[in-house]
This record gives structure tokens, sequence and C-alpha cells, in this order.
């Protein structure tokens, strides 16, 4: 538990060493900012890739890392209006430059490239894994507690999955524009974020083709979604023009898709589906990234011209976009408890290490690792 003094934190000395508590002074809340008690933060199936520098976050340490977070206000600035002491809330770590918003990083996660997202950096350089952190007033949202704690009976570390339904947020609601009754295809649909995408389309009330290399996950998808009638599923074979037959007839009528969004993990070396889905994007079709591809996309300039293709990248979301998704929650359009078959699991701060092993090995859709640094 924190003390009135100290603030525990997990920090990184070195991408070659383990994390270690660290006994760090609580932040200040000075103008235009706001201390959080954190009570949970979601640990990604690629966090020990982060934090030993198998992926780049162009962060030089030591810091303090993990990005997003459920708390309460522990200290507002002089100039908070909205955000009241002990509110449960939201933070979010994407911070973007007040006098630059083209310049934008994620806060113990991730920068930016060139020296302006390194100065910022400085400035937000660590994350949600200790106890107390500073974020920007813009950065943290008030939660309907009496609906979520109370009604919804959620749990703050429940909470926490609002992270990943804010990345599905941006690439569908802001970067894809998606509408209701446009088809979208979504692959890998396994893991936390693709899984979430297809549930944020379909709350939307678009027709959605889930891909995966399972049949048996697929199909406990569509159950666990209810047999959603404007959902179905391909079972990808590796075969591109098999598979792009494939998914054309999952499409309504055989008519093709408006949008491919692909959330390939971190790690592979390019998109693993998006070949086979391209070639099923009716006129004027969209792309989104929205995954962790290390290499570049391998797709026909021909088509792209021909069916006038866009293809947009899309990281994280705006403050906007995090409103919405966070009404949407509100209002049970998306649901996060242990009826939809969500399984939380949760650690404190001390054993990040089997926290971080667990999560690498669960990190599948609705399987959720949760690090608490301060219980409630």
């Amino acid at each position: 538990m924190a003390s009135s003094e100290t603030n525990q934190a997990l920090w990184l000395s070195s991408y070659d060493e383990p994390l270690s508590i660290k006994e760090l002074p609580i932040p200040e809340a000075v103008s235009g900012t706001v201390v959080i008690r954190i009570l949970g933060m979601p640990l990604t199936a690629v966090a020990h890739l982060f934090h030993t520098g198998k992926l780049p976050s162009n962060i030089k340490p030591p810091y303090v890392p993990g990005p997003n977070a459920v708390g309460r206000v522990h200290a507002l600035g002089p100039d908070a209006i909205h955000l009241k002491l002990g509110d449960l809330v939201y933070a979010d770590c994407t911070v973007r430059g007040r006098d630059d918003p083209d310049v934008m990083i994620m806060a113990g996660h991730l920068f930016g490239p060139g020296p302006e997202s390194q100065k910022l950096g400085q400035a937000w350089r660590d994350g949600s894994l200790q106890q107390y952190q500073r974020l920007p007033l813009e950065n943290v949202y008030r939660l309907d507690q009496q609906r979520l704690l109370g009604e919804l009976a959620y749990t703050p570390a429940m909470l926490t999955s609002i992270a990943y339904y804010s990345v599905a947020g941006g690439a569908l609601l802001e970067a894809a524009g998606l509408t209701i009754g446009e088809t979208v295809i979504i692959g890998p649909c396994g893991g936390a974020f693709g899984g979430l995408a297809v549930e944020l389309a379909l709350a939307i009330g678009a027709n959605v083709v889930a891909l995966g290399r399972s049949e048996d996950k697929l199909r406990m998808m569509k159950q666990k979604l209810n047999n959603n009638p404007l959902l179905t599923y391909v079972v990808m074979t590796g075969d591109q023009t098999a598979d792009t037959a494939a998914i054309l007839k999952a499409t309504p009528e055989g008519h093709g898709a408006n949008v491919y969004n692909d959330w390939t993990p971190g790690g592979f070396p390019a998109p693993l589906f998006l070949s086979a889905a391209v070639g099923t994007l009716k006129q004027g079709g969209r792309i989104i990234l929205s995954g962790g591809a290390q290499g570049a996309p391998d797709v026909s300039y021909f088509l792209f011209m021909i069916r006038s293709l866009s293809i947009t990248g899309k990281w994280m979301c705006s403050r906007e976009t995090l409103f919405k998704v966070i009404k949407m929650i509100e209002h049970g359009q998306l649901k996060m408890g242990t009826e939809t078959g969500s399984k939380y699991t949760v650690f404190p701060m001390e054993e990040y290490e089997q926290a971080a092993k667990h999560a690498a090995e669960n990190g599948a859709w609705r399987q959720y690792t949760v690090v608490v640094p301060n219980p409630e």
C-alpha cells in the first residue's frame, strides 16, 4: 500500500537488467497537471519485449515503464475545473505537444522519431508502473463510478481494458470512419486488440468478417458474441488465392468489403493477412494498419490505383474518440464483465516478472493481465 510520503515504482535502469522496485517522491500537481493514485494498469503480451529492448521504444533508460491506467485523483493543479479529488479516472498515456500536437509520445512506453519527441518525452518520461503518476490534465478522463462500479459491478482492474478498446476506437471510429451497414474485415482477431476491434465494429452496426488461423478460436468468438448475425469468420490457410476467395464469399452477398483493419502483432516481419484481404476491397476501400509488424506491406500497386484504395496507419486515438469509447462502455454497448467470458488476472507490482510471463503466454482476446500498484 502507498504511504503518504513515498511512491513505489518499477524502475527500468537498463534494457539488460530486470525491473526493480524503487522509492520515488510523489509527484507534485502543478498547473496543467493531475496526479493519479494508480489502481491498475494493463500489461500487454509484448510488454516484456519493450522492457528488454527487443521491441524499439526510443526511450533511453532509466525510467518507469507502463502505458495507461485506471486510478483516482490524488492531487490537482490549480487550474483544474472538471476533475475533483477522489474521482475515478482513466489515465491515457498518449501525450501531445501543447504547442505542436503533431508531436506525440506514449509516456513510459514509446516515443516518436526526432528531437521534438525526445524533448516532450523528457517532460513526461515515466509511465504507470508506480503508485502515483503525474499526467497532463487533458490526458485524464472522469469515469461514471456509480454506473461502472455500482450498476455494472465492474472493478478498477476490469476498467483497464479501456486501454485496448481505445486503440480499436482509433482504428475504426477515427481512421476508418466506419459506419453502420458497412463491411469491415479484421485480422488477425485472436489477440486483445483485434478481438475488441471485432466487438467495437459490431457495436457500430457494421458487418464483420473476422480472420484467424484457428477455427476453434473463431467459432468460440462467434459463440461468445451471441452468434451475432453480422459476424462471419474465415480460417486462413496461407494460400493467398484461396484465402481471398474465402474472404470475398464471407462478405454480404459476396460483394466485398469497405475496410480492412490489420492487427498483426509485434515481432512479425510483415502484415499476416493483408495481401489476401486487399483483393476483396470495394472501390474506395480503406486499409487501416494498427498492429506492430516490423516490415513493409506487400500489396499490388495496380490494385490500389484501379480501385482507388487508401492505406492509413493509426496509432492510438484522439481525445474525442476516447470520450466516445468510454460512453459506449458506460452505456453498455461495449461489455467487459466476467459474464462475457473475460478473464482478469491481477498481480501486485512486486510480482511483475510473473505478470509479464503470464501476459506473454495469455495475450488473447478477453484475457487480461493487470498490475495493481495500489489495491482498493
